[in-house]
């Protein structure tokens, strides 16, 4: 089993800064070339190409939230909350020498799925999302699915869905998940109500429900 460190979780964090960033920036590009075409064609007073330079600001505007996120790394609100990488890295290797239940990934880089101790749950494929038990308030089972909606008779839609799609088996494929695996989601809140999810093998999802029961009775079960 792989040894979580320090830089694994910058790592992590800097690969999910670097993506997003990426992505923001396409994005923009593609808006604000969008904008300035309409611009000069139909006039900047134009309903679209407002709408457009509007939403070419939001972008810049996301793309420099997500620079300063990349550049405060450090400062993530789970080293606020829990104490810094190193510390989270010691406590999440104590904690896979003996788990209450350690989900393998079945693709990827990550060193697990999902790690459930009597202290803490945590991903693999997302080490900030380490919460203690004590501060979870409630607890659901819910299913990934991949839902696929095709636009047709626009050409310009039905890429902008083809694209969607992909998108999101991508995402699916960086937890882990595709369509030949059977995870379920495991949802749950922290006490300031945040929604956290962790991926649980189908086949272990009422153990692993159970032994919640037994480790953490204060956390409410929701159908």
């Amino acid at each position: 089993m792989e040894t979580i460190t320090e830089k694994t979780f910058y790592s992590q964090l800097s690969g999910s800064a670097a993506g997003a960033i990426t992505a923001t920036l396409i994005g923009a590009a593609i808006v604000g070339g969008s904008a300035f075409f309409c611009g000069t064609q139909l006039g900047w007073t134009n309903l679209l190409s407002v709408i457009l330079l509007v939403l070419t600001a939001l972008c810049i505007a996301l793309l420099i939230w997500f620079i300063i996120k990349a550049v405060r790394v450090k400062h993530h609100p789970v080293f606020q909350r829990y104490g810094n990488a190193a510390i989270l890295a010691m406590k999440i290797n104590n904690g896979m020498r003996n788990p209450r239940y350690l989900a393998k990934p079945l693709m990827g880089n990550a060193p697990f799925a999902t790690l459930l101790t009597d202290e803490f749950i945590v991903s693999g494929t997302e080490l900030v999302s380490y919460m203690e038990l004590k501060d979870l308030c409630s607890v659901k089972a819910g299913a990934f699915g991949q839902y696929h909606r095709i636009v047709v008779g626009d050409p310009l839609l039905t890429a902008g869905s083809l694209a969607a799609n992909k998108m999101g088996d991508k995402y699916l494929e960086s937890k882990g998940i595709n369509s030949q695996t059977q995870f379920d989601l495991l949802i749950m809140k922290d006490n300031a109500g945040k929604q956290h999810n962790y991926s649980v093998q189908h086949k272990d999802m009422e153990n692993v429900l159970a032994t919640l029961r037994q480790i953490a009775p204060h956390i409410r079960f929701e159908a």
